[in-house]
């Protein structure tokens, strides 16, 4: 058995019980977002906070126990259709419209983790990005909404004359 000695503030304590009580009573849904703020216009939860507990905790768990709770949270957030992520759509279209090479980090729900991918891309809708996968070697449609990070590279690359986006949608 793996166990070890806890060393968190009573104000920690106090925000985990805050957390675990709201999701309980269910008034936390998203924490994150505007819509999730108490009568006093304040967000019921510190980030700052959330973020030195989870490094608390997550150090305390083997790396085996916190790689499957990442792994889990992950999976259940970009297999329910999940939101698109702004900042990385855009570097979409500006790797499309300047026709550069991206690389991006892909969610794959059969490996439950993220995979670095070089991609090419063809077409592009909110909904999916039709590229070319230098990884595979092939055209490959991709779930807008399971991109986590892109990065522009400097390599620019052409549409093929016969593509046709109608094969992929």
């Amino acid at each position: 058995m793996f166990e070890v000695l806890l060393r968190l503030t009573n104000e920690e304590v106090r925000e985990i019980y805050l957390i675990l009580k709201a999701v309980e009573e269910n008034q936390l849904v998203h924490p994150a977002k505007e819509w999730e703020l108490d009568h006093f216009d304040e967000r019921l939860i510190n980030r700052s906070k959330i973020n030195n507990i989870l490094r608390k905790l997550r150090k305390s768990l083997s790396e085996e126990d916190a790689r499957q709770v990442d792994q889990k949270v992950l999976l259940r957030k970009h297999s329910l259709g999940g939101e698109i992520d702004e900042k990385v759509y855009s570097k979409l279209e500006e790797a499309f419209n300047r026709k550069r090479r991206v690389e991006i980090e892909y969610f794959s729900i059969e490996e439950a983790r993220a995979i670095k991918r070089r991609i090419d891309i063809y077409y592009k809708s909110r909904r999916y990005v039709v590229a070319f996968c230098h990884l595979r070697g092939a055209i490959r449609k991709f779930r807008t909404s399971r991109i986590i990070n892109a990065r522009l590279i400097d390599e620019k690359y052409a549409v093929p004359n016969d593509f046709d986006r109608r094969e992929f949608l």
